[in-house]
């Protein structure tokens, strides 16, 4: 296949595409779109290698989410799964604070997140983050996680389905990690400003397949190639052509993830 886009982040290995899963893939393939779909836990970890060994359009993230920090982390099964040729980060992980209001929980969602972060560190790929703020206090899942990581200035991250405002999206930036939107772009406004405003260099596009599917598809299960929607949006808001965007999020995904193009 010739790649023309590149979904960052989806999860085709759920239980949601158990009935279709291989007409999915060859509608995905067809549309020439590369798929990068992530692990949650170590059994969908290894779900996402093993599709990655299956189809050669596919990659794989593998990790912990921060969510099910019950789960524990086994650092030598990680360590095997990451060092697959077909691994190009590690995730996703990060905070999720939407949930929860115990200290002591968040505590150990800080801990799984520093687990990857040394791994990452070893295995010399990128982080692959998943930040979701409370709504008793917007921007504070966003903060923790830029102190945590600032003081590993040598690993690298991308922050997956960004939510936070310029103020936010700056100061990620700066500390050079890179930002990607889902389908919630093509039916809010929210994070226009944000999409205008980041260098076109540290931007991509994901669906988080099968979730927030975008319009025209919204309430349906999403899919990979719906990320040529994603792409459309980001281009309108930029006010560049479809086409050229699309290419340079492409090449953004090559770079970030280490693949030879």
């Amino acid at each position: 296949m010739e790649p023309k886009y590149f979904d960052i982040h989806a999860h085709l290995n759920f239980k949601d595409y158990d009935a279709d899963r291989e007409e999915v893939i060859a509608r995905t393939r067809e549309a020439g779109v590369l798929v990068n779909n992530v692990g949650t836990s170590l059994q969908t970890s290894e779900e996402v290698v093993k599709l990655s060994q299956e189809n050669d359009f596919c990659y794989a993230t593998v990790g912990v989410h921060p969510t099910d920090w019950q789960e524990g982390f086994d650092e030598a099964q990680f360590r095997t799964l990451a060092a697959h040729p077909k691994v190009i980060a590690l995730g996703e992980c990060g905070l999720d604070y939407f949930r929860i209001t115990n200290e002591g929980d968040k505590s150990k969602q800080r801990e799984l997140f520093e687990k990857h972060i040394t791994l990452a560190g070893v295995v010399g790929k990128p982080l692959m983050l998943h930040i979701r703020d409370s709504k008793e206090e917007p921007g504070k899942a966003y903060a923790d996680v830029l102190e945590i990581l600032n003081a590993h200035p040598s690993v690298k991250a991308h922050a997956h389905f960004f939510t936070a405002p310029w103020s936010i999206a700056e100061r990620f930036l700066e500390r050079g990690i890179t930002l990607s939107f889902t389908g919630v772009i093509t039916f809010t406004h929210d994070y226009d400003e944000v999409i205008r405003q980041v260098p076109v260099e540290s931007l991509m596009a994901e669906t988080d397949a099968p979730f927030v599917a975008p319009v025209p598809y919204r309430g349906k299960r999403a899919e990979p190639l719906h990320v040529r929607e994603v792409v459309a949006r980001m281009a309108e808001l930029r006010g560049l052509s479809s086409e050229g965007l699309r290419q340079t999020l492409l090449d953004n995904a090559y770079r970030v993830f280490a693949i030879p193009a």
